[in-house]
């Protein structure tokens, strides 16, 4: 089956068309009826990483809380998590510039899996359609227009490839930077009031997508230099999130009440602004609250390391202590 381009490929008016439509089922208001959800899956999780307290925070709470929201969120079952998240991975990789035979090779095959696997998803929703996002994205209409089975395939893809990836990498990331600035931290366990600021100030201190590419449609010059029309260029986004020219003296430090925080570009800008951007503060914003004030003891115990990639920067090994937890109850 071929699948048409995705939406991050797209633009006017064809993106405009598919970016409509998913808007009117993935939308704030939508999110915010997963807070709740979010909150317990985050709070079993940590119920059960007590008892283990030496953890590979990316491994066994990063790459999981997302997860298991966006295939809740979707309303698919949960025995088909852990081969999802494996396709999920392989295909990841082809928004890096830079990527082996191999990586290649394995990406086929994962998106192979995956589109098998959503054309049976969608068969099943149809005739059992429920109160969750792929039964919404399915029943989508506007003027006699909606997604068609390939555009289908081709959003949910990219809910669970890119959204997933980012949102681990949003939650790494800014543990990493609040425990390497203990006042910082300070503030997330004793004052609840950063909740509304923290997650935007995290995404601009240490972004979850580093880099953005766009390819031009008209010459034009960047910084005195000529660039072709047709020419792909990549835009800083970490870069332009800590410029001083814009934020000031202080851009270069974490600062969790930063009222402004939310003008950093982490989540892109214009008619390609993430459509996961509500989806992704919120479940960054739970689970490192979570984390952080079930466990004010939490420590490194090793440095992470990173994975080595240009666009989805994030650490990939973070073995971490938990510590004593405490009862928030």
């Amino acid at each position: 089956m071929d699948r048409p381009p995705s939406i991050l490929m797209l633009d006017p008016p064809e993106h405009t068309r598919l970016r409509k439509l998913v808007q009117r089922t993935f939308t704030p208001r939508s999110i915010e009826k997963m807070r709740h959800i979010t909150t317990e899956i985050v709070e079993d999780l940590l119920d059960q990483l007590a008892e283990k307290k030496d953890i590979d925070l990316i491994e066994d709470f990063s790459f999981v809380v997302p997860f298991v929201v966006i295939h809740s969120m979707l309303g698919l079952p949960d025995a088909d998590m852990l081969n999802v998240r494996e396709w999920s991975q392989t295909l990841v990789q082809t928004l890096e510039p830079n990527i082996s035979p191999e990586q290649v090779d394995a990406a086929i095959w994962g998106g192979t899996q995956l589109n098998e696997y959503l054309t049976e998803a969608l068969a099943w929703k149809r005739n059992k359609p429920g109160d969750d996002l792929l039964s919404d994205l399915i029943a989508v209409e506007e003027g006699g227009d909606g997604l068609s089975e390939q555009e289908l395939i081709s959003m949910i893809s990219l809910l669970f490839v890119a959204g997933h990836e980012t949102t681990v990498n949003l939650i790494g990331n800014g543990t990493h930077s609040l425990l390497n600035s203990p006042d910082q931290f300070e503030l997330v366990l004793n004052d609840p009031s950063i909740d509304s600021t923290i997650a935007d100030e995290l995404l601009r201190f240490d972004s979850p997508v580093q880099n953005s590419g766009r390819q031009l449609l008209e010459d034009m010059e960047l910084s005195g230099v000529h660039v072709e029309a047709g020419e792909l260029v990549l835009t800083a986004l970490g870069s332009a999130n800590r410029d001083p020219r814009f934020w000031g003296d202080s851009a270069h430090l974490l600062d969790v009440k930063r009222q402004d925080a939310s003008r950093h570009v982490s989540f892109g800008s214009g008619v390609h602004y993430c459509l996961g951007a509500a989806l992704a503060k919120m479940e960054g914003e739970i689970a490192i609250t979570r984390l952080i004030r079930r466990f004010p003891e939490i420590s490194i115990t090793e440095e992470p390391t990173f994975n080595s990639r240009i666009i989805l920067r994030g650490r990939e090994k973070f073995p971490i202590n938990l510590g004593v937890p405490v009862n928030l109850n």
